[in-house]
């Protein structure tokens, strides 16, 4: 087996399946735009260039599972528009309950605790993503991962009864872009990503 593991096979396949598409059709479907031969596309409140002769992808990212996670949306994104304007738990996804227990452990648990008790280290993180506040919790946040797949992270405070809770919404299109399994990495990813930020 490769010395990566599963994943290091998960991006083989990946990237292997993104040179065979379309690279004009999938900057079209995924809000992109077509500039032969890279796919130029809004990410976490930035941009970032996919090269469709070779899959090199810049700003390079730091891992195996974001890289993975750009070319799974440009592979399974369609033409239907997105985000939706309503709002969805991850245990409302298609299959969504078979994960929740594990979603709890790796998302909820760790956002409420590092940032129930500091706010202003949420905002600053969510924002340095293209974050904006909107309503929920005691702060919540909507942040554009991709241009079609939006995200909202709610923090309540805790208080001498309950602890500091999340939680982390999709918005209610999402599954037409990528699949429950993809969402799910996507989640522990932003989670990731929200955490490392915070702590710079």
């Amino acid at each position: 087996m490769d010395e990566r593991g599963k994943m290091g096979i998960a991006f083989d396949k990946y990237l292997a399946d993104f040179l065979e598409e379309d690279g004009k059709k999938m900057a079209e479907l995924s809000g992109g735009k077509w500039e032969e031969p890279l796919i130029r596309l809004p990410y976490l409140g930035g941009t970032i260039t996919v090269n469709h002769n070779n899959g090199a992808i810049e700003p390079e990212p730091k891992e195996l599972l974001e890289k993975i996670l750009i070319y799974k949306y440009l592979l399974e994104v369609q033409g239907i528009e997105g985000p939706g304007d309503d709002f969805i738990a991850f245990i409302q996804l298609p299959c969504g309950s078979h994960h929740q227990k594990f979603f709890k452990l790796e998302v909820l648990e760790p956002l409420g605790k590092r940032f129930g008790d500091d706010l202003s280290a949420f905002a600053k993180a969510a924002e340095s993503f293209g974050g904006f506040p909107v309503k929920g919790g005691d702060m919540a946040y909507q942040i554009p991962y991709f241009p079609k797949i939006h995200v909202r992270i709610q923090i309540w405070e805790g208080d001498d009864e309950f602890p500091p809770q999340s939680a982390f919404l999709f918005d209610n299109k999402c599954h037409f872009h990528m699949d429950t399994d993809g969402l799910n990495e996507l989640a522990n990813h932003m989670t990731a990503l929200l955490l490392e930020a915070a702590d710079q």
